[in-house]
């Protein structure tokens, strides 16, 4: 990430720039360049890195799955075309929907390449254990055809199929990370402000890939301010020459501006609607912060902001498809879980002999407390001593019970508290009662996460780790009112299907 700052003078960028006046003591800008003369220009739309990744994966993986079937689709024994685009359509939906589930269009995925192929890599192999039946018993009760007759032969065109897209996806991963190396994806962030809320966003931004993000500060001077003592970044001379206010937008070709300023007060925001009537987003600290961290940080937020800013919004058709989906999908994966859940029983016995379920009090919607199953995962009397948060290489975890863990397999008997409706399948965690009183008296906002009921996963749990602490409870509470704030069915769904990259690469609990 590169940083430029605006110097503390009236100039732009550095001492090196020839001083251009932004403002002057009552916050009005200065007659020669007044914000009304910026000279209009069209933005460059820069599409997000996730959706042009998923563009290009669906243009060169599909092509290469259909231009090869189609190519030997007679060896293959379709009859019609019907039936050979039927089933290249099934392998790509299934196969974009399972890479996005493993994570192949998260942040973290973008510039390594190796990660990147892993991901696509594992979602590709659990879509030929879904595709082959889609086909033989789906496709095979529609089309009256010898391609879906036999399992052997839809596994031999499920494997042609994702193999040729597992190419495709390679080579268009390749092609991305190309776009990003020149720079063509880069934006371009006008952060106006120095004091500590500049320094956050510097501070964070910082973390991010230098190819991905180009950060500019410019100072509370262009607002009629005072900007504060020191100056987040290095100061540098960003353009030679003179660059008045008025000529930053198509300078720097800036795609979005921030306002993080410390304290509003005696500054002048209207020369900043000539930004946001040219297609530029101006947004406030708050609202950025949220979209680049998925969370709402407590620590900078205030409850006036949470009160008046769009959100929370739960209609009673999405509590009702919600409530569908719950119902739906528990009662399939229970029935789909039941042979594992009968070998995990097994094991448990077989282990140490004890009982094979845990009950224990949690507290769910409208902070009313329920009873949660799960699968044994500790030793008799792990808490004579009382309740206690877990831990890494706990003690108290039996041989059998770590990789239940780890794997959430523990976690396949809440189905039951879902079909009861003591849970849903999406929704934040469910705490102990003896740890939700502490965290209330510790942590504002904290009884927020009680609007909805609680979750067998959530927005934290795929974002953040199992949290077994004071500190990290928090941290996941600001994943909890993200999703509060932005719930929605779809992105119930979402989470569910990302849920799946948590469970293969056993990101799961301690």
């Amino acid at each position: 990430m590169e940083v430029v700052t605006a110097a503390k003078s009236a100039s732009v960028f550095g001492a090196g720039a020839r001083a251009v006046p932004l403002g002057d003591q009552r916050g009005g800008v200065d007659r020669e360049h007044r914000a009304s003369d910026m000279p209009l220009r069209r933005r460059v739309l820069r599409p997000r890195l996730a959706v042009t990744l998923a563009v290009l994966d669906f243009l060169f993986m599909s092509a290469a799955a259909a231009g090869f079937i189609f190519a030997i689709r007679y060896r293959l024994d379709f009859a019609t075309l019907a039936e050979t685009g039927s089933a290249v359509a099934c392998i790509a939906l299934v196969s974009l929907t399972l890479a996005y589930a493993t994570g192949c269009y998260r942040h973290d995925a973008f510039t390594d390449f190796s990660t990147a192929t892993t991901r696509l890599a594992v979602g590709l192999g659990v879509s030929v254990v879904l595709l082959v039946p889609l086909l033989h018993f789906g496709l095979g009760f529609v089309f009256d055809s010898l391609a879906f007759r036999s399992i052997s032969r839809s596994l031999t065109i499920v494997l042609i199929g994702v193999g040729v897209e597992l190419c495709g996806g390679m080579l268009s991963r390749l092609i991305f990370m190309v776009m990003i190396q020149r720079q063509l994806l880069r934006r371009a962030i006008l952060i106006i402000g120095t004091g500590r809320r500049a320094r956050h966003l510097r501070d964070i931004l910082s973390d991010g890939n230098r190819q991905l993000t180009q950060v500019y500060f410019l100072t509370e001077a262009y607002l009629g301010g005072t900007p504060p003592t020191g100056i987040p970044g290095k100061e540098v001379d960003a353009l030679a020459g003179t660059v008045p206010a008025s000529e930053l937008a198509t300078k720097l070709h800036i795609d979005e501006v921030v306002v993080a300023v410390d304290d509003p007060k005696g500054l002048y925001f209207d020369h900043l609607l000539p930004w946001k009537a040219n297609g530029i987003p101006v947004v406030d600290f708050n609202t950025f912060l949220e979209h680049e961290t998925g969370r709402v940080d407590i620590t900078w937020t205030a409850p006036e902001w949470l009160l008046y800013s769009e959100g929370f919004r739960f209609g009673l058709l999405d509590r009702v498809l919600k409530r569908l989906l719950d119902i739906g999908i528990s009662i399939g994966l229970l029935f789909i879980t039941l042979p594992m859940s009968l070998i995990v029983a097994c094991a448990i016995l077989l282990d140490d002999s004890g009982p094979v379920f845990y009950w224990q009090k949690r507290v769910s919607y409208g902070g009313r407390p329920f009873w949660i199953v799960k699968f044994r995962t500790m030793r008799l009397n792990a808490e004579q001593n009382g309740a206690q948060w877990a831990s890494k290489n706990d003690s108290r975890v039996t041989r059998i019970g770590r990789f239940l863990r780890r794997t959430r397999i523990d976690e396949i008997p809440q189905l039951f508290n879902v079909l009861r409706g003591d849970m849903s399948l999406v929704g934040p965690r469910p705490e102990r009662p003896v740890f939700v009183d502490g965290l209330a008296e510790r942590t504002r906002l904290y009884h927020l996460r009680h609007s909805v009921r609680a979750g067998l996963t959530g927005w934290a749990q795929i974002n953040y780790h199992y949290g077994a602490s004071v500190d990290e409870a928090v941290r996941k509470l600001e994943y909890d009112l993200y999703y509060l704030k932005h719930f929605s069915v779809l992105r119930d769904i979402a989470i569910m299907l990302q849920t799946l990259r948590i469970l293969l690469f056993a990101k799961g609990g301690y």
